[in-house]
């Protein structure tokens, strides 16, 4: 690699480790890298761990990341903050993770446990992995932190602390001196094991980005080579005379198409993932007396279906094994005619015998015994095409039975919904008006169990018929109503010329009482008061009775809107389901009587 592909590879791990976004994931216990870490096959020879026998290790080989990140962590500069914030994520920020859990720390030292065995060389066993001691909790990260700079190494354990802070862990107030010198205690151990465990996944996520660089890097889809190996192309033919660029174009879609398949799988299977999460969530939304209602209907449902389908079963296994049974008496008597045409062909071959025969008639026989051979072959061929055909009528006859029970229970439902189902429904006059079909019946107008033309039309004509009485109704008590409406707009109508009534009044005595003469100016005063004021008792009265009926009118109004729209709501839907159902109804009834002519006619072929 040139010194330019090295320079910029660095400047993108420091940017990745700059990232808040990064940290804020690793913070929140990534576990994606550590899913990537167990399915890696294991290609490291047995050693020691935390031990001087890994020092050979460390000395003779070099990790991937830190010969690629000579310069990492000395490009993180610590953020000054006030109040100690831990690492550029602003101020004091509290550990939400269940450090002190016994599930989340059984979790941590497993993912440890996973990266040191196949990333450090650790072979023992799980039970052997101790790492709550300061010795070997400072020499398991000071190798974890080598693998992000090799050329950089902290060499006592309270540098933990400051390192931590360079690769801005989010937590690192909470690391303190003393925690680094008890690492076992009850206080202590949670925290340097949240972030013994960040900063394993933390450096696990930067070595599978540095592990999709080599790929890019060593043969994988560059797009600027692939642009430019079209746009060269391209322009040859350009030079050459030709317009036409759509094979170089389809080569470049396919380069591209061929680098971007894995992330189009990896979308779709994360898209599946999501699509699965959220189908649980509205299972959990859900209410779990609805979700149990439905799953006891549906295998109600289901176990009435098996009922019907395990009886329909039975009926065709007696049928068949009286079929076997009939099969067994003709075999029987077949094999008693094969006895009697054995005994007359050993007399006749005895005749035969004692008879001279000459090769015309020799040769005669054998023609006659072949004819019957083919005239056999004939009818057995024919047997077993008519047996065929029989077997396929009787596919298709359970067929369209099952159609027709598909008719009939839509049919039923619809009588649930118009209310003629069950008999205490309320048009059902305490009649059961169910529909079934029995396929063993021995008529054929036993096959439905109603008369559809006679009985259930003529029901359906008197619903109709309460239909159109109800509406009816519901038109008297909307008459009633507006005529209510009318008698209040004439009360009203009276209560304003007796207003009118009054006012002329006053106008009256007010010009009497500028037409007499002064002697009588007191006394008219006090009787216009008196009347000014029943005038105005008279006026408040009237305006309050005004007021009264005229709200009273208004809320009549509304009220007699409403029922109307009401009115025409409930009118229209149920002329419109009752003329669906009834269309449906018929066309379903006619439907069955076709089907029942067919069957007829079907059954009258077949006999």
């Amino acid at each position: 690699m040139d010194h330019m592909q090295y320079s910029a590879l660095a400047q993108r791990r420091f940017t990745l480790a700059n990232d808040p976004n990064l940290h804020n994931v690793a913070a929140s216990g990534l576990r994606q890298p550590m899913t990537v870490l167990r399915n890696q096959p294991q290609q490291y020879t047995r050693g020691a761990f935390l031990n001087d026998s890994l020092g050979a290790g460390r000395a003779g080989r070099t990790p991937k990341l830190s010969r690629r990140t000579s310069m990492y962590v000395g490009n993180l500069q610590p953020t000054n903050q006030q109040g100690g914030g831990g690492g550029g994520l602003g101020g004091q920020i509290k550990d939400i993770r269940p450090i002190r859990d016994k599930p989340f720390q059984v979790d941590s030292i497993d993912i440890i446990y996973t990266y040191a065995k196949e990333k450090l060389g650790f072979q023992g066993e799980l039970k052997d992995f101790k790492i709550n001691t300061s010795k070997d909790y400072f020499t398991l990260f000071k190798l974890v932190y080598q693998r992000l700079d090799h050329g950089k190494d902290i060499t006592k354990i309270d540098e933990i602390a400051t390192a931590l802070r360079e690769l801005r862990y989010p937590f690192a107030n909470d690391i303190t001196k003393s925690m680094l010198q008890a690492v076992g205690s009850v206080q202590s151990w949670p925290h340097l094991l949240g972030a013994m465990r960040w900063l394993v996944e933390f450096v696990a996520t930067l070595e599978s980005i540095e592990d999709q660089d080599d790929e890019v890097e060593e043969g994988g889809f560059n797009p600027d080579s692939a642009f430019f190996k079209y746009a060269t192309t391209a322009y040859n033919l350009f030079l050459n005379g030709d317009d036409d660029y759509s094979d170089a174009l389809d080569e470049f879609d396919a380069a591209y198409d061929q680098s971007n398949a894995d992330i189009i799988a990896k979308n779709a299977e994360v898209q599946k993932e999501v699509d699965e999460l959220e189908k649980q969530l509205n299972e959990m939304n859900e209410d779990p007396l609805t979700v149990a209602q439905n799953e006891n209907k549906t295998l109600r449902s289901d176990m009435n279906k098996f009922n019907a389908y395990t009886k329909h079963l039975e009926d065709k296994i007696i049928k068949l094994k009286d079929y076997i049974i009939k099969l067994e008496e003709e075999h029987k008597g077949i094999e008693i005619e094969l006895a009697k045409v054995e005994e007359e062909k050993a007399e006749i071959q005895q005749k035969v015998d004692s008879q001279p025969i000459s090769p015309d008639d020799v040769e005669r026989m054998h023609k006659e015994s072949e004819q019957i051979t083919n005239n056999r072959n004939a009818i057995a061929t024919k047997a077993k095409e008519l047996a065929k055909l029989q077997w396929e009528k009787g596919l298709d006859l359970e067929k369209r039975i099952a159609d027709i029970e598909k008719l009939i229970q839509y049919y039923n439902t619809s009588l649930y919904r118009v209310g003629l189902l069950p008999s205490s429904a309320q048009y059902a006059d305490g009649k059961d008006y169910e529909l079934s079909l029995d396929v063993n019946a021995d008529r054929i107008d036993k096959i439905i169990s109603l008369d559809l033309r006679n009985y259930v039309r003529t029901k359906l004509s008197e619903v109709r018929e309460k239909f159109n009485s109800e509406y009816d109704k519901i038109q008297e008590q909307i008459t009633l109503i507006s005529e209510e409406i009318h008698r209040l707009s004439d009360d009203n109508a009276d209560k304003e010329i007796d207003l009118n009534t009054l006012e002329d009044n006053k106008n009256i005595l007010a010009r009497q009482f500028d037409e007499s003469e002064q002697n009588e100016i007191d006394t008219l005063a006090k009787r216009c008061t008196s009347f000014e004021q029943r005038i105005s008792q008279l006026r408040s009265e009237g305006a309050a009775v005004y007021l009264e009926w005229k709200q009273k009118s208004q809320e009549i109004q509304i009220q007699y809107d409403h029922c109307i729209h009401e009115y025409n709501a409930v009118q229209e839907a149920a002329y419109n389901e009752f003329m669906m159902i009834k269309n449906d109804q018929l066309r379903k009834l006619q439907h069955i009587s076709n089907v029942l002519t067919d069957l007829k006619k079907f059954s009258e072929a077949c006999s």
